[in-house]
């Protein structure tokens, strides 16, 4: 029974050093290519690499890259959204996304303010939900030190800075966790997607044959409403939606 195991862990090992090698025989693959600026060759391998269920940021920022190196602009900003969705505040990415979303044909306009809208969305992707919710404990903690010592200070200028201090905190408390429930909320509720075609006519209706609303291009980022066998229901921030084929979009 025991050899039996051992064979077992042993054949385990052997398989995960033999895919581990595949993988790294296939990154090295993708980034000569891309060096050597074969680009749909770099594509090619690093799609394997996903295909075979491999996650990373370097990986979709790698893709994300070759992707627009070969004018493929609506896979490069899916997988830069990828890459931004693992580490939202790297500053690589987020410099990418923005050239090459500066870039779409498509510019929608929010029936929110622009600068609130901005405001709101830069704030809301600068850190995870988790650093958000750390954060808003730290804050409260030190809050409650502070208030702690102005309330058992005999000085008075102790007491002033203390309180003044444990005010402010506490505010910042309030915000910090505002900002992270307003997060987890629009990650919980909102489903986004991006246009990966070069062109897509949205439908009134989840048919081939239905009537065209609109025309979106590859690019556009677009919110996911609802989900009705190969078509999605989606809309822009402008209000505008209609239907499309799965296959139009990567879903973030």
């Amino acid at each position: 029974m025991k050899k039996s195991n051992y064979m077992f862990i042993l054949l385990v090992c052997l398989l995960s050093f033999s895919i581990k090698g595949f993988s790294n025989d296939l990154l090295e693959k993708a980034e000569k290519a891309y060096d050597s600026k074969k680009y749909k060759e770099a594509i090619a391998n690093y799609e394997k690499l996903v295909n075979d269920g491999y996650k990373s940021y370097q990986l979709y920022f790698n893709l994300g890259n070759s992707y627009y190196r070969n004018n493929e602009l609506g896979k490069a900003i899916y997988y830069y959204e990828l890459a931004r969705k693992v580490e939202p505040d790297d500053e690589d990415v987020r410099i990418n996304l923005g050239i090459a979303a500066a870039k779409t044909v498509d510019k929608i306009d929010s029936k929110e303010n622009f600068f609130i809208t901005a405001v709101k969305t830069n704030l809301l992707s600068s850190f995870t939900t988790n650093a958000w919710a750390w954060f808003s404990i730290i804050a409260l903690a030190v809050a409650c030190i502070l208030f702690f010592v102005f309330v058992n200070s005999s000085v008075f200028i102790i007491k002033r800075i203390s309180f003044l201090l444990s005010c402010v905190l506490f505010i910042a408390f309030l915000a910090t966790y505002f900002l992270g429930y307003s997060a987890l909320k629009s990650k919980v509720e909102n489903k986004f997607a991006i246009i990966t075609t070069k062109e897509v006519k949205i439908m009134n209706e989840p048919t081939a044959n239905a009537n065209s609303k609109f025309t979106l291009h590859e690019g556009t980022k677009i919110r996911v409403v609802e989900n009705n066998g190969n078509w999605l229901l989606i809309k822009l921030d402008n209000g505008n939606e209609g239907w499309l084929k799965i296959s139009d979009v990567g879903i973030i």
